[in-house]
């Protein structure tokens, strides 16, 4: 079994998983729903989950 996580090295958010939600939620400062729905619209790719919720309009 692994000790450390591979969530901080990762390139995908997965959904599926309570603790990637919680680690990528505390690093976009989003909630769940918000997570969920940026994900939906940019894919499972953080760059593009980043990209995307830097261009919501109260991103700052």
């Amino acid at each position: 079994m692994e000790e450390t996580s591979s969530t901080a090295t990762a390139q995908f958010i997965d959904l599926t998983q309570q603790m990637d939600v919680a680690y990528w939620c505390r690093i976009f400062g989003v909630d769940p729903a918000q997570l969920r729905e940026a994900v939906h619209h940019a894919g499972h790719q953080v760059q593009e989950v980043r990209r995307y919720l830097s261009q919501l309009p109260n991103a700052g």
